[in-house]
């Protein structure tokens, strides 16, 4: 539409020899700071005055708990075998691809205000018994499953449950900021973990995880299961993506993740 109307303003001011080019498109975005982005998506339906509003009742809710207790959790879908859909190649070399793999997994993760810590993720596949578990004993992460490998108001329920056992023996109350999905509206009784929902749809706008944490855990699993590749093309091998591969690449990035990354204070003050 750029270059179109470009050439249209050129007629009309009878410059000759324009051509509307692709490095003049890319010089005149860099120029005026023109970026592409999608006009839809959650972001595009948060109400800022709703989020003030929720925001200034924010020191309220965290009265009499630290950081290190004031916990947030989101679900995503994960693509597990997400290779990347672009090469380079030469120009005059043809190149054919295959089917972009869209099998996939939901991970649920949960990290606390200063990213002191990191609770064990919970990973929902389609199959109970994955043939790549056989001759495995335990998996570094929390594995249970579901027909699509959805989260199910059971799945998140057993969630809870744990973590408010494991509170419980620790001697520790927390908060746990959620969103209001329909699978989070029925938890159980709890004695250790008190929810606190995000107005409707204005997760986008004041969810910790959804200010670069996810995003970071998700460009680093891609990143991670390329070098497997990688690592199988140099060795002569065919890389078997699995599950289980998933899980541990999973349990080792989520591990590892730096602090600066997690720490949920910045993005709630920000919001």
């Amino acid at each position: 539409m750029l270059k179109e109307k470009a050439k249209s303003f050129a007629e009309s001011l009878g410059i000759k020899g324009f051509g509307a080019s692709e490095g003049w498109l890319s010089n005149f975005k860099n120029r005026h700071s023109i970026t592409f982005k999608k006009i839809c998506g959650e972001s595009a339906s948060v109400d800022s005055t709703v989020c003030n509003e929720w925001t200034d009742k924010l020191k309220e809710l965290l009265n009499g708990y630290e950081p290190k207790d004031i916990f947030n959790t989101d679900e995503t879908g994960l693509s597990y075998k997400c290779l990347p859909d672009r090469t380079l190649t030469f120009r005059n070399e043809k190149w054919h691809g295959g089917k972009h793999s869209k099998e996939r997994i939901t991970v649920l993760l949960a990290c606390n205000m200063d990213g002191s810590q990191k609770l064990n993720p919970l990973v929902i596949g389609k199959s109970a018994k994955p043939r790549c578990f056989k001759g495995i004993k335990s998996l570094p992460t929390i594995y249970r499953s579901n027909k699509k490998s959805w989260i199910t108001t059971e799945l998140f329920n057993e969630w809870l449950i744990s973590v408010d056992s494991d509170m419980k023996k620790e001697n520790r109350k927390i908060l746990l900021f959620l969103d209001n999905c329909s699978v989070h509206n029925n938890p159980p009784q709890l004695d250790n973990v008190k929810l606190i929902f995000f107005p409707p749809s204005t997760t986008s706008g004041l969810q910790p995880l959804d200010q670069g944490i996810i995003h970071n855990f998700k460009t680093i699993y891609r990143r991670e299961i390329v070098s497997i590749v990688l690592d199988s093309i140099e060795n002569g091998e065919t890389a078997n993506l699995t599950v289980l591969t998933a899980i541990l690449t999973i349990h080792k990035i989520w591990k590892n993740v730096s602090p600066l990354f997690t720490t949920a204070s910045e993005s709630v003050d920000s919001s």
